[in-house]
């Protein structure tokens, strides 16, 4: 994760122009009170992300690899973090790719993979299997109609 910034919570309504601004390049902010530590803030995708992927180790799902995650199975969720869940969750036992993921949450793939390399989540680069690299294609194809 990026080094934090730390500013005290008497500065905070003063400089918080500069705060959202750091959180918002993805790099957290430590509030503190007497020196210590107090309260974080962070980017909102940063928290989802985080939260799915502690839900996905804490109570890890029976997913089978190349199981796949259709956009019905998304798109009939409500709930933004149970979105994330579902399809992070996919990502981590290897049943998406993380192009799928960027498409199912409305990411680019690079701000995603920028994500989860400073939170630290396991990066899967690259297809493994046939399956995986023809999922990846159709993908790209939906997103690029114009592409041969």
């Amino acid at each position: 994760m990026s080094t934090a910034y730390r500013i005290r919570r008497s500065d905070l309504t003063r400089k918080v122009g500069e705060v959202f601004k750091r959180v918002q390049t993805g790099q957290p902010v430590v509030v503190e009170r007497r020196g210590q530590p107090e309260a974080v803030i962070m980017d909102i995708t940063d928290y989802r992300i985080l939260r799915a992927v502690m839900a996905y180790h804490a109570h890890p799902p029976q997913i089978a690899p190349l199981a796949g995650l259709s956009d019905e199975q998304v798109e009939g969720l409500e709930d933004i973090q149970e979105r994330y869940n579902l399809v992070i969750a996919h990502y981590l036992a290897g049943s998406i790719s993380l192009g799928r993921v960027a498409e199912l949450l409305g990411l680019s793939w690079f701000d995603l993979r920028e994500r989860f390399r400073r939170l630290d989540v396991p990066l899967r680069l690259g297809p493994e299997t046939v399956e995986e690299a023809k999922e990846e294609v159709r993908a790209l194809r939906e997103w690029m109609p114009e592409a041969p």
